[in-house]
């Protein structure tokens, strides 16, 4: 978190405009097999370490919901100006939404669309959550911006089909099962890109940082795209790791012990 955290402050002063996106599953991890840290202490210090961040929107995840209602609904309410959408969780007591489909920014004279995508569960028995696909074509119609993001964590494949089926949309933030290596363009005019890959012992080690240009109608005609591996060579931020450092140490579960 600590490298993470001086890569961000470094990209972001150096941008004119600047996002801090996350494609989802920020809260709760069930790839992991040991007790971390944000899984022991059910997502308060993801919680707190998205708003240390400053980031702009995250995309609620489909690993999130397995948290149930209850927690879930006590760490969405401890983010600071972050916002965490998705177009397609309804709450099954309510039959609404659970989150914001989208929220708008306006950088550099365009209004851009941030929409999430959550990944299908099944038989969850706190929520619902609609098709993917079904949910882009209806937000990115809703949305009324010049610039369409999708936050989605459904997977690469899932994501280039959607790009490739739904017009306007100008960048899927891809995440969830599947790995995207390098940036997938459906479209002459759509760009899919992933960062990083949620699983056991390797999530984090990478961020990544994307320079798109944009026309005056907001149409992308250009993106530089570089994955940033947070080794030894990556600084840690002072201020981050003092955090950590204070931070209860989680302790190895323990395999289940075979019976004679």
């Amino acid at each position: 978190m600590a490298r993470r955290a001086t890569t961000i402050k470094a990209a972001k002063a150096s941008a004119q405009y600047f996002l801090l996106l996350d494609a989802g599953n920020s809260l709760s991890n069930e790839f992991t097999t040991t007790a971390e840290v944000p899984v022991a202490n059910g997502g308060k210090t993801a919680v707190e370490i998205l708003n240390r961040l400053g980031y702009d929107a995250v995309a609620l995840g489909d690993l999130d919901l397995h948290m149930g209602r209850t927690a879930l609904q006590e760490r969405l309410a401890e983010l600071k100006g972050v916002e965490m959408v998705s177009a397609n969780v309804t709450d099954k007591a309510t039959g609404k939404l659970l989150v914001k489909p989208y929220v708008v920014k306006e950088l550099g004279g365009h209004r851009i669309a941030l929409i999430g995508i959550t990944a299908p569960v099944k038989d969850d028995p706190d929520f619902a959550v609609a098709p993917p696909l079904d949910a882009a074509r209806e937000y990115v119609g809703k949305a009324k911006a010049d610039i369409i993001i999708l936050l989605s964590n459904a997977g690469a494949e899932a994501n280039k089909t959607i790009a490739a089926q739904v017009p306007d949309i100008d960048l899927i933030i891809s995440g969830g099962p599947d790995q995207l290596d390098q940036p997938a363009q459906p479209t002459p005019n759509s760009l899919v890109v992933q960062a990083d890959l949620s699983s056991s012992g390797h999530a984090g080690r990478y961020i990544a940082k994307l320079q798109a240009t944009f026309d005056p109608s907001g149409k992308l005609i250009g993106q530089d795209w570089q994955k940033v591996e947070l080794g030894p060579s990556v600084a840690d931020d002072p201020s981050i790791k003092l955090w950590v450092d204070s931070l209860p140490k989680a302790q190895p579960t323990e395999p289940p012990t075979a019976q004679p």
